[in-house]
């Protein structure tokens, strides 16, 4: 039994960047020679072994077979005779298909130690069309590398462009796009995920009716990392903000800060009144949820160049708000909202005479 690095760890390891989370491979062993060395199973169709001092995953050396449609469309051979070299094959790139001995050697049948010098993102070979999740892991990998000058190789770039105008991208759930969708917001330079999945031809797939303010996003991302207001401000404008969230499986969350991030960007565009400011408010639910509410605020003021109020303005407006009290002694639930209402009001017209 040998047990090899692998993946990510060796990737970032040979690029200078810091290694996050180590994975390993397993040649010349069965699930029983791991379970009898105390590893603990994890995970039913695609097994993982978690090593019982580091906590790291270990994965036996596979062999896979194209049995369906999608991401799920495989067949595995966990057979112990599977070699390091066949194990590696089945890898999206070069670059991810590279192994690292006990002894500190590098294993490299495919030429990823010569691409990670070229700066080359490049497939392993055609299975890498087997699994239609590789076009947004590519273009993840592409966000998360274009600061160090890697280009994704012109074949690779075809063989996804190919994938794309085939119907697999329907199949893939909206989860697993999600998931690459969300970890490229978190790369250096995100709006490159965007870019190459409209190069490819699969943003359209996703959806066909999606501007992305690609300039925004890049601007934003060099100053805030909070993924639920870059993805705010990545769609902020588009007029189907329902529809883009659903297709890319967005989680709740995101899907209200965008949706309120809208709203002050249409008040943006009006007067500054008492009023219309209280309703807007209290339609965003702010004194119940306020940290959503200036989540959203941070999105429209990286978008918009223009604002009614900054940030410490719509602070002190929210600090006005919440302190004032309701009077215990009023029995009658409406006449208290009425009087709540207009106190409000007060405080906020005060406000705005005093700025």
């Amino acid at each position: 039994m040998e047990t090899y690095l692998v993946g990510g760890a060796v990737r970032d390891e040979l690029l200078g960047l810091d290694v996050t989370e180590k994975d390993w491979v397993v040649v010349g062993a069965s699930e029983k020679d791991l379970l009898d060395e105390n590893f603990k199973k994890v995970g039913k169709d695609f097994p993982v072994f978690i090593h019982p001092q580091t906590k790291e995953e270990y994965a036996l050396a596979r062999l896979e077979r194209k049995s369906g449609k999608g991401h799920k469309g495989f067949d595995f051979n966990f057979d112990p005779s599977v070699t390091l070299e066949e194990d590696l094959m089945r890898r999206d790139l070069t670059i991810n298909a590279i192994a690292k001995d006990s002894k500190g050697n590098f294993i490299d049948p495919y030429g990823g130690l010569e691409d990670i010098n070229n700066r080359i993102l490049r497939k392993v070979s055609s299975a890498f069309s087997e699994d239609p999740l590789r076009v947004f892991r590519v273009a993840r990998f592409h966000a998360k590398l274009k600061y160090l000058d890697f280009k994704i190789e012109e074949k690779t770039l075809e063989q996804m462009q190919a994938i794309s105008s085939s119907d697999e991208l329907g199949v893939l759930s909206k989860e697993r796009i999600w998931g690459e969708t969300q970890k490229a917001l978190r790369t250096q330079n995100p709006e490159e995920y965007f870019i190459t999945l409209e190069k490819v031809g699969a943003l359209e797939k996703i959806i066909d009716s999606m501007n992305p303010n690609l300039r925004n996003l890049s601007q934003a991302s060099s100053i805030e990392d909070d993924i639920s207001i870059l993805w705010s401000v990545l769609i902020s404008g588009n007029t189907n903000l329902d529809e883009i969230n659903l297709a890319f499986g967005v989680p709740k969350e995101f899907t209200e800060i965008s949706a309120i991030s809208e709203k002050i960007n249409t008040f943006n565009k009006e007067e500054l009144k008492a009023e219309p400011l209280l309703k807007l408010l209290l339609s965003c639910d702010l004194i119940r949820k306020p940290e959503r509410f200036l989540k959203a605020q941070r999105a429209s003021s990286l978008v918009s160049t223009y604002s009614l109020l900054n940030e410490n303005q719509w602070k002190e407006i929210f600090a006005l708000v919440t302190k004032i009290e309701i009077d215990k002694s009023e029995n009658n639930g409406k006449i208290i909202a009425k009087k709540l209402y207009e106190d409000r009001l007060v405080a906020i017209e005060n406000y705005i005479r005093s700025t």
